[in-house]
């Protein structure tokens, strides 16, 4: 796990004649080094036309046979990389075994395929990871991310210099990037609390697609395609025992191989289901020690799963860590995530996650399992339930005539234009879907009343629910229906792609890095999400019972009072911890917040942080969000 970036020239520049290269690529790894502690490194070819660079967290052998950017002796072919390869031995025996290694290590292997298999070397690789590879002999640039996009990857270019790094903030310490807002996310962030790959905030700044690599040459990108396509399977299962053979063992093989490292592997647990089976699973690939970590929240007894967590901790002999935040690690910490988050993300549970990787760094642990994933994928939430059973009612009452959709949607504002079902309506009569994927932040309906003529000006028509429709039509080309669909199918597939990838992963990433921890999702095994995708729907939700065919598979470890107990979700009280001082700090710079950037009303701004002091929650999260944004824009732009 580590930090990567690079730079290389792709038309002529004067930028390299009062500082080299190799200066700037010091001034990106310095942005990275919270990514890897251990080592670091640099490299420049000798036309001074392509620098690499890395900054690593030793997880896979320690000693300096392992430093990066590494050269293949043979080929002159150099890679920066950051993950981890966690099929590497597999692949040295099958395809490698006449290979001299010099290293134990995983970057190694990368540089080996590379050259015998070049581009077609990914459906080999069963891993997380981001790379820069240089190839000394076509003279090219191969980046490539996971198909998950686990680990992160960014890039730009400016000034006839292409650049890429693991985190924003590298790019935006070379002087020659600038910083311009991209209107369009930021009116996109505003509904999905997050910007939506592959914009950044910034003008001509970009994230890498997951699954997609990119070859870039003295001409610029040449080539930038995907190497992986999300498939729906056909299972091989005749019963129900057959099905949750396949999830077993296909979840059994994820946790094992997650487990490889050099340094101990610990656990995050909050006693829920998708936690409580990793760790029963890493139990079983290992009689030492599992350190366990898990979060509570102080006298806020609904928010807690301590007691949980401790009794999972108990049953699988774990040593086990806790930490409680309080109120005031919640109202300090607002600076750091926006320092953490140079892309912003308004999500809450930064919170806590980031002091619980904390916690597991100071108890000596570098590598962390957490059971990110299968809420999306086999439809945990109990909104899942909610959806499914809505869904038939909606699609019904779209055939109303528009007239009466037009009434339902005015009654429903004149009671409280704020809440869901005002939305609903409101989704009723603009002709669009029920359910949108990850759009827990301000409602469209409520959007324009925040933001000022100007800026939607500057968006010239552009809307939210289009990132929806792409989305939609990219799961009817998976699916292979092009009328009909079934919406826990919807659920599934766009849950993945855009709460686990663009969510959680980011989440995961920047918070453990924060902390030089590395976090792996094995729900997230790219084979275990093409299994999970691919599993009739009717067997996700049965009985009212969401994660039904999940919880049957992990009956034989895991007890029914851990699988079938109510779910809490991971959530912050933060209404009840700074609902007041966030809506202070909203109303108290409004006003020079809309006045320095012209974007939002400072008056419409003051009436939903007044609304929330005074006791309407519905106003929690849009207010949490003005109130992260206005941080945000302090510390970024």
């Amino acid at each position: 796990m580590c930090g990567i970036s690079g730079l290389t020239i792709i038309s002529k520049s004067n930028i390299f004649q009062q500082k080299p290269l190799k200066y700037y690529l010091g001034q990106m790894n310095k942005k990275l080094a919270h990514r890897g502690p251990d080592d670091s490194g640099f490299w420049v070819n000798n036309s001074n036309q392509i620098g690499l660079a890395q900054t690593r967290l030793s997880i896979i052998d320690l000693s300096s046979a392992g430093h990066q950017p590494m050269i293949d002796p043979q080929t002159k072919n150099i890679i920066t990389f950051n993950g981890e390869i966690f099929n590497y031995r597999d692949i040295n025996a099958a395809y490698l075994q006449n290979e001299k290694f010099d290293s134990g290590s995983d970057t190694e292997t990368i540089l080996k395929l590379y050259q015998k298999f070049g581009l077609n070397m990914f459906d080999k690789m069963n891993g997380m990871f981001a790379f820069g590879l240089w190839d000394e002999k076509q003279n090219q640039l191969v980046l490539a991310r996971d198909p998950s996009g686990k680990k992160p990857l960014y890039y730009t270019e400016f000034n006839g210099i292409f650049a890429f790094a693991s985190e924003l903030k590298a790019l935006l310490a070379l002087p020659w990037v600038k910083r311009d807002l991209d209107y369009n996310a930021l009116y996109d962030f505003l509904t999905y609390d997050k910007v939506l790959a592959p914009a950044t905030m910034f003008k001509n700044i970009y994230k890498f697609k997951p699954g997609h690599y990119m070859i870039v040459n003295r001409e610029g990108i040449k080539e930038y395609k995907s190497h992986f396509e999300l498939k729906k399977r056909k299972l091989p299962f005749n019963s129900e025992k057959d099905l949750q053979e396949l999830i077993f063992s296909k979840l059994q093989e994820s946790v094992k191989y997650r487990m490889i490292s050099d340094v101990p592997v610990g656990a995050f647990l909050s006693g829920g289901v998708d936690s409580s089976a990793i760790v029963a699973l890493m139990r079983e690939n290992t009689p030492n020690e599992i350190k366990t970590f898990t979060i509570g929240f102080k006298n806020q007894p609904n928010y807690n799963e301590l007691s949980h967590a401790q009794s999972v901790s108990q049953l699988f002999n774990t040593t086990h860590y806790e930490k409680i935040v309080t109120p005031n690690d919640l109202l300090g910490f607002i600076e750091k995530i926006t320092e953490i988050y140079d892309e912003p993300q308004s999500d809450t549970t930064a919170i806590p996650i980031y002091f619980i990787s904390k916690l597991a760094r100071e108890k000596n642990i570098k590598v962390v399992l957490n059971g990110d994933g299968p809420d999306e994928l086999f439809a945990g939430y109990n909104s899942s339930l909610r959806y499914a059973k809505l869904s038939p009612y909606y699609n019904a009452v779209k055939k109303m005539p528009q007239p009466l959709k037009l009434l339902a949607r005015k009654l429903v504002g004149i009671y409280d234009s704020s809440s869901p079902y005002y939305e609903m309506a409101d989704r009723l009569v603009k002709e669009k879907m029920l359910y949108w994927p990850g759009a827990g932040g301000i409602k469209e309906s409520n959007k324009t009343e925040l933001l000022t003529s100007s800026f939607l000006n500057k968006i010239n028509g552009h809307n939210s629910y289009q990132y929806v429709e792409e989305l939609h039509n990219q799961f009817f080309k998976y699916s292979g229906k092009n009328e009909s669909e079934d919406i826990i199918d919807w659920m599934s597939y766009s849950g993945y792609r855009h709460a686990d990838i663009e969510r959680f992963l980011f989440r995961s990433d920047r918070l453990g890095m924060a902390n030089s921890i590395e976090s792996r999702s094995p729900f997230l095994n790219h084979e275990m999400v093409e299994l999970a995708l691919s599993i009739p729907s009717n067997y996700k939700i049965r009985n009212n019972t969401p994660k039904y065919i999940l919880k049957k598979s992990l009956e034989r470890i895991l007890p029914n009072s851990v699988l079938y107990r109510k779910k809490m979700g991971f959530c912050l009280p933060i209404r009840e911890w700074a609902g007041d001082t966030i809506s202070a700090y909203v109303i108290d710079n409004a006003h020079s917040f809309a006045s320095n950037t012209g974007l939002f009303s400072s008056e419409e701004m003051i009436r939903k942080a007044t609304q929330l002091k005074n006791g309407k929650i519905n106003n929690t999260n849009t207010v949490w969000t003005l109130y992260f944004l206005m941080n945000w824009f302090k510390k970024w732009l």
